[in-house]
């Protein structure tokens, strides 16, 4: 992760979620997130692997112009990238592990704002991960936007989270890219 932001949201999610493999979503406190509300969302995974903004913040609803309740999470990656998006969301329901996308979001004349997505799982009350707390973090600020909105984001990679709450967050990547098996070698003489 590249944002201390993002690392005191998996922190409190640890805390949370103690020896569980994920708190209950009932456990959801916004006053104890208070500054992470207005660019989190919460996500309800419905039959069909479907992934549905169940609440967004409004700074969120703000950036993408748009009220996102009941929206899907997966129709805001650009195409090349929505397999990643629900795999990822997918991992984190099935597997009960948090996870970080890097990302780029674009407006309509492709401005840039490279962000990191966090994605923390939450049972139900029959202990089922069917729910998703996430957050977007900018990585650059959100004035370079002047005004635009942004319309997709396109995922460079992702990264599943390790560690424990007493030690730092190890990261394990997943390439999203398909890997070409051909090599450039370069060969120097003098």
């Amino acid at each position: 992760m590249r944002h201390s932001h993002t690392q005191a949201l998996l922190d409190h999610w640890r805390q949370e979620r103690g020896e569980q493999s994920a708190p209950q979503k009932s456990m959801i406190e916004p006053r104890a997130i208070k500054g992470h509300l207005p660019f989190s969302f919460l996500l309800r995974r419905e039959p069909d692997d479907k992934f549905t903004f169940a609440l967004a913040g409004t700074g969120l609803c703000d950036l993408f112009g748009r009220e996102l309740r009941d929206q899907s999470f997966v129709h805001l990656w650009a195409e090349p990238s929505r397999t990643a998006a629900k795999s990822s969301l997918i991992r984190v329901s099935n597997l009960s592990v948090p996870t970080v996308a890097m990302s780029v979001a674009e407006t309509a004349d492709l401005r840039p704002m490279p962000a990191e997505i966090l994605l923390l799982p939450y049972a139900s009350q029959r202990g089922e991960s069917n729910w998703i707390l996430g957050h977007f973090q900018a990585l650059e600020p959100l004035s370079r936007l002047i005004g635009h909105k942004l319309v997709r984001m396109r995922m460079s990679a992702n990264a599943i989270l390790t560690g424990d709450a007493h030690g730092p967050s190890a990261v394990a990547f997943v390439d999203n890219k398909p890997r070409n098996t051909q090599h450039l070698r370069i060969v120097s003489a003098r």
